[in-house]
C-alpha cells in the first residue's frame, strides 16, 4: 500500500496550450484583409491566388505561432488542416494564370483610350498590366461585331476568387439594320456611371471584368480604376482589420494562457529518483516555452519535493 501511494504523487508544471485553430482563423482572415487591400489599391486582382492560396498560407503560419513550443491540441489541428488544405489546394490551381491576359473570340474588337493617359485593344490588358481607368477623367471606346446583331442578349461579369459574379445582363432590341460598330466618348467617368444609376464613388482598384454578346462574342480583359492610398471604405475597413488581426495573433503567440499539466514523481526512489523528476519537469518545461526565468506567474514551473510527511508511516512499513 506504502509502495502505491508512494507511485501516486505527482506534480503540476503550467504550459500554455496549444490553439492551431484560433491560429489559423486569424491567419487566413489576415490574408483575406491583406488580398482585398492588394485589390483595391491595385497591385493584384480578387483571384484563387490571392482569395484562397495566400490566406491558407497566412493561416499555417498563424496555426505554427500558437502551436510551437505549447501543449499539443490534435483535434483542433485536424480541424484546422481540414480547412486549410482544401483552401490551399484549390488557391494553387491558379498559380497557372499568374501571366494570364486578356481574351476576345468570335470576331468582335474593342479598343478604348482613357486620360491617363492609356490606350489598349482587351487582348493586350493582362494582371500585371491592368487597363488604366481615371475615375474622374475620360473615357473613349470602339467596339466592331463581324455581323449586326439585331435583338440579342449580352452579359457583363466580374470575377472574383475564380467565380464569375453578373453585374448586368438584359436583351437589346430594336437594332434591325443597326450599324456593326459602338462607339462611346464620356468626359468624367464617375458623372456618366451616375447618369446611368451606378454609383462608382467606392469602385476602385483592379478587376478582371468579361462579358458576351449575342452568343457570339465573348472575352474578358483587365481594368484598373485608378485610387489613392486607403481612398475607399473597404480599403480602410481591410487595413484596419489586417493590423488588429496581425496584433492579436502576437499577443495570443507570445503571451498566451496557461493551464497545470500534471507529471508524475516516484517518491520512493531517493535521490536518483529527484534527479529524474527534476529533469523531467525541465523537459515539459522547455517542451511547452516555459521558462523558470521568466517574470510572468502564469509561466511559472509550481516545483513539488518530496518531504519526510510524504513518506509513508513507520507502522505502515511493519
Amino acid at each position: 500500500m506504502a509502495e502505491e501511494q508512494a507511485e501516486s504523487a505527482e506534480i503540476q508544471v503550467r504550459v500554455a496550450r496549444g490553439r492551431p485553430l484560433t491560429g489559423a482563423i486569424l491567419g487566413t482572415l489576415i490574408g483575406l484583409a491583406v488580398a482585398v487591400l492588394l485589390q483595391q489599391q491595385g497591385f493584384w486582382p480578387l483571384d484563387k491566388i490571392t482569395v484562397f492560396l495566400m490566406p491558407a498560407v497566412i493561416g499555417v503560419i498563424g496555426l505554427v505561432l500558437l502551436s510551437v513550443k505549447r501543449v499539443g491540441a490534435p483535434g483542433p489541428m485536424i480541424v484546422a488542416f481540414i480547412i486549410l488544405i482544401p483552401m490551399a489546394a484549390w488557391g494553387a490551381t491558379g498559380l497557372g494564370t499568374v501571366n494570364e491576359v486578356g481574351q476576345l473570340n468570335g470576331g468582335c474588337e474593342v479598343q478604348a483610350q482613357t486620360s491617363v493617359p492609356d490606350a489598349t485593344n482587351v487582348t493586350d490588358t493582362s494582371k500585371q498590366d491592368p487597363f488604366l481607368i481615371d475615375p474622374h477623367g475620360s473615357l473613349q471606346w470602339a467596339a466592331t461585331s463581324p455581323v449586326v446583331f439585331d435583338d440579342y442578349p449580352w452579359t457583363i461579369w466580374v470575377e472574383i476568387g475564380g467565380a464569375q459574379i453578373t453585374l448586368d445582363s438584359e436583351t437589346s432590341e430594336n437594332n434591325d439594320g443597326g450599324s456593326q460598330i459602338n462607339n462611346g466618348d464620356v468626359g468624367n467617368v464617375t458623372e456618366y456611371a451616375e447618369s446611368r444609376g451606378i454609383d462608382i464613388s467606392q469602385l476602385r482598384g483592379v478587376y478582371k471584368v468579361g462579358g458576351d454578346a449575342a452568343d457570339t462574342c465573348d472575352g474578358f480583359g483587365f481594368v484598373k480604376l485608378i485610387a489613392e492610398p486607403l481612398e475607399t471604405i473597404i480599403a480602410k475597413i481591410a487595413a484596419a482589420l489586417a493590423a488588429l488581426l496581425t496584433i492579436l495573433l502576437l499577443i495570443i503567440a507570445f503571451t498566451g494562457r496557461t493551464r497545470p499539466v500534471e507529471v508524475p514523481v516516484d517518491t520512493a526512489g531517493g535521490e536518483g529518483s529527484d534527479a529524474a523528476t527534476a529533469a523531467g519537469v525541465a523537459g515539459v518545461a522547455a517542451a511547452a516555452g516555459v521558462s523558470s526565468e521568466d517574470d510572468d506567474e502564469s509561466d511559472t514551473v509550481e516545483s513539488y519535493e518530496p518531504g519526510a510527511e510524504d513518506l509513508p508511516e513507520r507502522d505502515d512499513l511493519a
